[in-house]
């Protein structure tokens, strides 16, 4: 089952996403205008689309929801408790918190989840999407920034193309209204093309640095943390919260996803470590090769 799961759906996600790192290894890539093409057109038209047309459940949604949000509150409090038993400089531990915290749910996950479940999983990883994102632009800034960046949160989400592609489909879901084709294949076509895409980004974006390996206890800490602590955490929440069958599965293999490209970004913008923050990045999308390959079998086995 493991060596299916690699070959079938871990494999060709990372074979797109290493012409991705050899591109921008030969040639001049503007991530900017790649990150801007993902993040207000493929990835907000993707969601839409998706919850057109696979239309999940509205009990499926709010539960999404509240496991997204309640095991960023488990990851925050365990890092809280970590980096302090530990004693990591404040700015190493706002730095491993975010890697903890905010995992690659878009870029990494809807590929995994359109291969490893054959579409199914895809409109409850794209409520995922938006909750992480909601999360990342107000808990994300607080510990990057402190308490005294809210209003930067906020205005950042008001801005965010992902929430009116969301708030968008679900009007037109509630009044059960029918795009005309002239919109749904356009639609489509660019839901298409997010996967190839997003992962020649996320490969680009991976290739554009390299590993330093500062500060290696707290670094393999925070990597431990990501991809083994998360996923054990999501268990013991999934079956608090009683969940099962599909929606378990892909929640659980969606907490194993490595640490989300955003949080060097937030490195940068608040001086939170950038350069560990890329190691943290790198080390955790290279490991989630075995780790979510381990995930998905193991949820099929678990739920």
């Amino acid at each position: 089952m493991f060596s299916y799961i690699a070959f079938n759906v871990i494999i060709p996600i990372f074979l797109v996403m290493g012409l991705g790192y050899l591109l921008s290894k030969y040639f001049t890539l503007d991530l900017g205008s790649l990150s801007k093409l993902n993040f207000y057109i493929f990835i907000p038209v993707f969601m839409f689309y998706s919850l057109l047309i696979f239309k999940p459940e509205n009990k499926e949604m709010a539960e999404t929801v509240v496991f997204n949000v309640l095991l960023a509150l488990l990851s925050l409090g365990a890092m809280v408790g970590v980096t302090r038993f530990l004693k990591f400089n404040p700015s190493l531990a706002a730095a491993s918190t975010l890697g903890v915290m905010i995992f690659n749910s878009a870029n990494y996950g809807i590929p995994v989840m359109d291969l490893a479940f054959q579409g199914g999983g895809v409109a409850i990883q794209v409520i995922t999407i938006t909750t992480m994102n909601i999360i990342t632009y107000t808990l994300g800034i607080l510990i990057a920034g402190g308490w005294s960046e809210w209003k930067n949160g906020l205005q950042t989400i008001l801005k965010l193309p992902i929430l009116y592609a969301l708030i968008a489909a679900l009007v037109i879901r509630g009044f059960n209204l029918n795009l005309p084709d002239a919109l749904m294949t356009p639609l489509k076509w660019t839901s298409d093309g997010m996967l190839p895409v997003a992962l020649l980004t996320l490969g680009a974006q991976l290739g554009q640095g390299g590993l330093s390996l500062y500060h290696p206890r707290e670094l393999w800490i925070t990597v431990a943390a990501r991809l083994f602590l998360c996923p054990l955490a999501a268990y013991g929440l999934l079956h608090l919260m009683g969940l099962h069958g599909l929606l378990a599965r892909v929640l659980f293999v969606s907490s194993a996803f490595p640490t989300a490209v955003v949080t060097v970004l937030f490195g940068i913008e608040y001086d939170k470590e950038p350069t560990f923050m890329a190691d943290v990045v790198l080390i955790t999308t290279l490991l989630s090769t075995a780790t979510v390959t381990a995930a998905i079998g193991l949820s099929t086995v678990l739920f």
